[in-house]
């Protein structure tokens, strides 16, 4: 039992460097930059100032580089200053929301396990009748 805990531990960490190369590459896709002075509610920003801006949030290194930085930052949970707000950290930010995120969560998982018991209660009372097969189709 030790060994399969282990084995689902060890396959934690290529799964997460997949699902965060996924999400870089995603972010990479797609158009428009938060330095992109067409971008919508964007202020016009100088070309030097531009410049300046990409060099310090690392945007103009190549992607493998810039891929790597995040991944050496996040094992450290830095996540650096946000795009938004230039004044606070990204783990500011989530420290300041993630109260109101755990009470959805629970939420969800409270409604999830009360609507999961009662259907399969109903269900396996019911069976072969036309309430489990709805049931099951819920």
């Amino acid at each position: 039992m030790l060994r399969y805990i282990a084995e689902r531990l060890l396959w934690l960490i290529p799964t997460l460097l997949a699902m965060m190369l996924v999400t870089f590459l995603v972010m990479h896709a797609t158009p428009g930059s938060p330095l992109d002075p067409q971008a919508p509610n964007a202020n016009s920003l100088p070309p030097e100032l531009q410049k300046n801006l990409a060099a310090k949030y690392g945007l103009d290194q190549p992607l493998y580089i810039q891929f790597l930085t995040f991944v050496k930052n996040a094992v450290r949970l830095d996540f650096g200053f946000s795009y938004m707000f230039k004044s606070r950290t990204v783990v500011e930010i989530l420290a300041n929301t993630f109260p109101v995120s755990l009470q959805l969560g629970v939420m969800a998982f409270i409604f999830a396990v009360v609507g999961g018991v009662s259907l399969g209660l109903l269900a396996a009372t019911y069976q072969n009748s036309w309430i489990d097969y709805l049931c099951y189709r819920v």
